[in-house]
């Protein structure tokens, strides 16, 4: 008997409670961001470059570790269970997040933060919980609106911490974000329900597998042509946010001006749309650059279900790959900050229907069982990006120009959508209609390869 088997009843319950811990868990994440240059002052360090370099190494810190470790706590929530997973994932965050609340020194911080890379890793052990307890036919539907909690945290998170911040006090915000996640893990503990673990499936020569270790694991996986490529493309998809995100205030400010009888430091930008026109802060047009995103991206995640059950996952991704990649060209030659923002936030329409619709590939190709060890390849593949993504757009910025990098990621995004209908191929069970038990399924199958 499958996990699915057993937790299908349950499975929009266990949904709405791992949403509810992955919006926890990324709105935590994201809490510390406003903070954590004055937290670093506070620590001792005084110059704004040394504050900028530290800032810098902590969060560089969580993304190396997250990516080594993820992969392997993966792989082993296919041996001892994917809730368990998940519950170390918020669990440790929270119980890390609390200790940096009492650090004295910056390298304490910083060790605390490459510590808490390597033991949270959230949306990849709710993805993999979320895609063994939800029956294959509805994966697109559930994964998608897991991603809208993703992309709900990322916009709330850093509004929600500064606020805390400021009004209780940065050791203290450290010890609330802790709070917000303990409650999560009460919640998943008491209404999330994983099932029974299915049996690893047979080996080669057709003898049992009973190994199931953590290499074997993996190697199941990997041996999996279709879930390889979908994970390289999944690279590429997060390095289209990641590379673009260091820029983007910068092309803001070449939208901004100075307004005669100002402060020397007060350069705004115009918005002109055709109800009403004013003039903001640089600072806050950046952020209404970025919640626009985060609002077209969530709306796009909640369509990626009712697109892929009539397009195909594979299309889906395909065309949404394809128009974020054409759309990043006219971002480039934008000539005013409305254009920017509504190109910008066009591009979100179709990035947020990527990650969620591969996502959705990726659970319904990968073997029974192993749902654990794709989706730890998939968070690292994320945490590889958030690494590589800025250092690369920067790069490209500081050689060719702002404008290079919007130019470059749309070249790479219309790589990723011939990729994608080239090379991915259809799973199966996307064709079964969503009611009724469907065509029986051998046990052990990979449906990756079902199709040919």
């Amino acid at each position: 008997m499958t996990v699915a088997a057993t937790a299908n009843d349950g499975w929009k319950r266990n949904l709405a409670f791992i949403w509810v811990g992955v919006f926890v868990g990324l709105l935590g994440a994201n809490f510390v961001f406003p903070f954590i240059p004055f937290f670093i002052k506070d620590l001792g360090v005084s110059d704004k470059s040394e504050v900028a370099y530290w800032t810098g190494v902590s969060g560089s810190a969580t993304g190396l570790s997250l990516t080594l470790t993820a992969p392997i706590w993966g792989a082993l929530a296919d041996r001892y269970g994917r809730k368990a997973m998940f519950l170390r994932a918020l669990a440790g965050a929270g119980v890390l997040i609390a200790v940096m609340g009492l650090v004295q020194e910056v390298w304490q911080f910083v060790l605390l933060r490459f510590a808490m890379g390597a033991f949270a890793g959230t949306m990849g052990a709710a993805a993999a919980l979320v895609a063994s307890s939800t029956p294959r036919e509805r994966v697109g539907y559930a994964l998608g609106t897991l991603q809208t909690g993703m992309f709900s945290a990322n916009m709330l998170g850093p509004l929600v911490g500064g606020v805390v911040a400021a009004s209780l006090g940065i050791r203290e915000a450290f010890f609330f974000c802790s709070a917000l996640y303990l409650t999560a893990v009460a919640l998943v503990w008491i209404f999330v329900r994983e099932g029974q673990a299915a049996p690893p499936p047979p080996a080669p020569d057709g003898s049992a597998n009973r190994s199931g270790s953590l290499l074997s694991n993996l190697r199941i996986v990997v041996s999996e042509r279709q879930v390889v490529i979908m994970l390289g493309l999944l690279f590429c998809l997060w390095l289209s946010t990641t590379f673009v995100r260091p820029v983007m205030p910068l092309s803001v400010d070449d939208f901004s001006a100075h307004l005669p009888g100002t402060s020397s430091n007060d350069d705004t930008v115009h918005l002109s749309l055709p109800w009403f026109s004013f003039d903001m802060k640089e600072e806050a047009a950046t952020g209404v650059t970025f919640g626009v995103v985060g609002l077209t991206s969530t709306l796009a995640a909640i369509a990626i279900a009712p697109a892929g059950q009539r397009l195909g996952y594979r299309n889906s991704v395909a065309i949404a790959a394809a128009g974020s990649g054409l759309l990043f060209f006219p971002v480039a030659l934008a000539g005013n900050f409305t254009a920017f923002l509504f190109l910008f936030g066009a591009t979100g329409l179709f990035q947020g229907a990527m990650v969620p619709g591969t996502n959705a590939l990726i659970a319904a190709s990968v073997p029974d069982g192993k749902q654990g060890s794709a989706f730890g390849l998939a968070a690292s593949m994320q945490s590889l990006a958030l690494l590589l993504g800025p250092v690369a757009g920067g790069a490209v910025s500081g050689l060719f120009g702002v404008a290079s990098v919007y130019a470059v990621i749309g070249a790479i995004l219309l790589g990723v959508a011939l990729g994608a209908w080239v090379l991915i191929r259809e799973p199966e069970v996307f064709h079964r209609p969503l009611h009724g038990p469907g065509p029986p399924k051998v046990s052990g199958e990979s449906p990756g390869k079902r199709d040919g």
